[in-house]
């Protein structure tokens, strides 16, 4: 199995599926990851196998995607801004996780059809988005192309991730590896609204777009696991406080 960083190298949006079901040993342990998630984060994700003779059959919109899905995560968090930071941030986790295992996926907010699914939501829960779990078409038709070809086009640059006062060169090499994997990472409304700021020795990130939406907080929180996972890789361990302008806390 791939290392996280690997997964987190390997990892792009998929848009076109082979007809092939999840094998039950993968889907196994994205479910262990699931309840290891919903107990220690207090969020309520749900895997769907279409092999369940009761799975509803996740409809993703046909303009976007192609193919078939066997399987889909629903990640079902509170409805607050918090909880929206955290869906995006364990989410993501679980993203890397079926990456490694060797599927593929895509971070889905808007372009499905949400009378196919049906979520056990708890008081004060929604369903923030689906996360489809398959294996990547070899040849991945035309449309699709074109689509993924038109967001990526509209990516930033990587030096617009970073605010500080230093220059690229005098940044630490873990700050810079975090923000080189914030751009890497996906985004759940296709516009990386996230910065990272270092300034006076800390790190913090930030939504950067005056008008904010709900759906911005799935991004913050992708970001922010993507950071982490970049800054361990280049030697620095640590962990995240929620919220908007969040704080890094390294443990070394």
């Amino acid at each position: 199995m791939l290392t996280e960083f690997e997964a987190m190298e390997k990892r792009v949006s998929v848009r076109a599926y082979e007809k092939r079901a999840v094998e039950p040993e993968i889907m196994l342990e994205l479910k262990e990851l699931t309840d290891e998630i919903n107990a220690s984060a207090g969020l309520h994700f749900q895997l769907v196998d279409t092999r369940d003779a009761n799975a509803p059959a996740v409809k993703l919109s046909a303009a976007m995607f192609s193919g078939t899905v066997s399987a889909c995560a629903l990640l079902v968090g509170p409805e607050d801004e918090l909880g929206g930071e955290m869906v995006g941030y364990y989410g993501e986790k679980l993203v890397l996780r079926a990456v490694a295992l060797g599927l593929g996926t895509c971070w889905v907010a808007g372009t499905f059809d949400r009378g196919s699914v049906d979520p056990v939501l708890n008081d004060g829960e929604k369903l923030w988005c689906v996360v489809p779990l398959g294996y990547a078409a070899e040849k991945v038709p035309f449309k699709q192309r074109t689509i993924r070809a038109a967001i990526r086009k509209k990516d930033r640059k990587p030096e617009d991730f970073i605010e500080s006062d230093h220059g690229p060169a005098s940044l630490p090499r873990w700050v810079t590896a975090g923000a080189e994997a914030v751009k890497a990472g996906p985004s759940a409304v296709n516009q990386q609204p996230v910065n990272i700021v270092y300034r006076d020795g800390l790190v913090i990130a930030r939504l950067w777009k005056e008008k904010k939406n709900r759906m911005m907080y799935n991004d913050l929180g992708i970001a922010k696991y993507q950071f982490q996972v970049g800054a361990e890789h280049a030697g620095v361990l640590g962990f995240w406080n929620f919220g908007d302008g969040g704080e890094f806390i390294a443990d070394n």
